[in-house]
């Protein structure tokens, strides 16, 4: 789960949180990947694998997000950044694991995401021994896992293209864009915001810059962004997700799970546009 800060042109200031499920916010990530491409930015490839990949990266988290756990210390559900190295890990195993229905290329994708959220958000430094361990463990079972996926994949010549290092890496680097640019907006851009480390053409990189831009509109929450250099096919990119207004802290889990069963859907429209 993560959290809109709260923002008077939201339509309620006070102490409220948009709290927006994973899933949806992965799926949110697909619909920027669908999007993507033209001719300064390669599109994804193989499409419909990558895509999916991006899209399903968080569906770990479809029993967890039905049941919220109780943060304590902020008297809100765990945001995924706050919950314990053992649940996290279960969660990412349990994900790739259910990827696999879909296919062996998409869970290929959920399971180097892993590698991506533990570089991004996991320090070692910080951790206790045992967390570490549980995160090196893990990330070694990944690998294992990657490594069966790619071999078994080399026998069919659709993969032929989509399984050189070159390849993999790039579509790890478009996973982690497009759920990076995701995050961002289900945050809330309120400035200027810089994806890094992002795919263009061939081998190359760059970093998009993100911007509010005006133009809110009426719907629930209607957000208007700019992103430079400009990554997608069509002129201007329209994309959804859905969270529920949660107001006030809780003691409970019980009562929180209550509060955010009973709480008022939200949905969040956001217009990009190139700067």
């Amino acid at each position: 789960m993560l959290f809109r800060r709260n923002d008077a042109q939201d339509g309620d200031p006070g102490d409220s949180v948009v709290a927006i499920p994973q899933p949806s916010h992965a799926w949110l990530s697909g619909q920027l990947l669908r999007a993507w491409g033209n001719d300064a930015f390669d599109a994804p490839s193989p499409r419909e694998e990558v895509c999916l990949g991006a899209e399903q990266h968080d569906i770990g988290w479809l029993d967890w997000e039905a049941a919220p756990t109780l943060n304590p210390k902020t008297g809100r559900p765990h945001s995924f950044q706050e919950l314990d190295v053992a649940t996290h890990t279960g969660l990412w195993r349990q994900g790739v694991h259910r990827a696999l229905a879909f296919g062996r290329y998409p869970a290929l994708l959920v399971s180097l995401h892993a590698n991506t959220i533990y570089g991004n958000f996991f320090d070692s430094s910080k951790a206790t021994a045992g967390d570490a361990a549980r995160v090196r463990d893990f990330l070694e079972e990944q690998q294992r896992f990657q490594r069966a996926c790619i071999d078994a994949l080399s026998a069919d010549p659709r993969y032929a293209d989509a399984l050189t290092r070159e390849a993999i890496e790039r579509n790890r680097l478009l996973v982690a864009t497009v759920d990076r640019l995701s995050l961002e907006i289900g945050w809330g851009v309120r400035s200027d915001v810089t994806v890094r480390n992002v795919p263009t053409g061939g081998d190359g990189r760059t970093e998009l810059r993100v911007a509010p831009a005006a133009g809110a509109g009426p719907r629930a929450i209607t957000v208007a962004l700019t992103v430079s250099p400009w990554p997608f096919t069509a002129g201007r990119v329209e994309v959804v997700c859905e969270g529920r207004r949660l107001h006030g802290r809780f003691t409970d889990e019980a009562a929180m799970r209550r509060a955010l069963d009973g709480a008022e859907p939200v949905t969040i429209v956001t217009v990009l546009t190139p700067r």
